[in-house]
């Protein structure tokens, strides 16, 4: 065959020493497996996507992908083994080498923009960490504290739901009044009665355990509810006479804690 004929059909400098010498050069210069990436077990999409991020970041000129785009070319349904992701990484590696990409780099962790690598998930900072440590204690203290302080009371007073009534009168009641700092004014409510219980005469004074030192700033007439010499049904304790409530169950629940109590029992199931 003629001389003329090779020169006809191969270009300058496209001989096959050289198109042999380029593959060879294109083939070793991008080196990265999977266990270059942060991934134990491959075995899901979510661990192709450290593949595609890598793509993505090292891909010069060409367009951003997805993985879909390298499953549909790798033909992988869904990464759940090892061997999938290889076959994705197989994909992704001869795109970038056809594309002629070049200082390709390889994944790592908590590197600064620059250094060479790609920062997939970089570790967080101790001062965050510390932060919110420090900030779910506090939480959780509190939770627990709140519900220490008012929990009790609101168990307390669900106990005496079943406590047997009685006759009762009122000896004396009122409304004593406290200025605050700020000038805002509170009202908290006492009442003095005595109850039979069994043939025997007891004096009380408790409202209701949640309401016993709860003070509020809408109760200035409460005591009305209670005039002295009214007649009230009490309701006592069977186990021990001496201890009763005016008002048991539900009932007794003071209205600020209902609505507070509901957060405290949220703060404890968070911590």
């Amino acid at each position: 065959m003629s001389e003329n004929f090779w020169e006809a059909n191969l270009s300058p400098g496209d001989d096959v020493d050289e198109q042999q010498k380029r593959s060879a050069s294109t083939g070793t210069k991008i080196q990265v497996t999977l266990d270059d990436f942060p991934v134990s077990n491959w075995d899901s999409d979510n661990d192709g996507n450290h593949i595609v991020w890598w793509y993505n970041q090292n891909r010069g000129e060409g367009s951003r992908k997805t993985l879909d785009y390298f499953k549909s070319k790798s033909g992988v349904s869904q990464i759940s083994t090892k061997a999938d992701a290889q076959k994705i990484l197989d994909s992704v590696i001869t795109i970038l080498q056809n594309d002629s990409v070049e200082d390709v780099t390889k994944p790592s962790y908590g590197n600064k923009s620059g250094s060479g690598t790609i920062d997939i998930h970089g570790p967080m900072s101790i001062g965050a960490l510390f932060g919110g440590w420090l900030f779910t204690g506090i939480w959780c203290t509190v939770s627990f504290l709140a519900f220490i302080f008012i929990g009790g009371p609101v168990l307390a007073d669900l106990g005496t739901a079943n406590w047997t009534p009685t006759d009762g009168v009122v000896i004396d009641s009122g409304v004593d009044e406290s200025t605050g700092g700020k000038g805002g004014v509170t009202y908290c409510l006492w009442v003095d009665y005595q109850y039979t219980f069994e043939n025997r005469t007891y004096n009380g004074y408790v409202v209701s355990y949640s309401q016993e030192d709860s003070c509020n700033s809408w109760s200035e007439d409460a005591d009305e509810k209670y005039p002295p010499g009214s007649d009230v049904t009490v309701y006592v304790n069977p186990d021990n006479p001496a201890e009763a409530v005016l008002e048991n169950g539900f009932s007794g629940l003071d209205f600020a804690i209902c609505c507070v109590f509901p957060f405290v029992i949220i703060g404890i199931i968070i911590c």
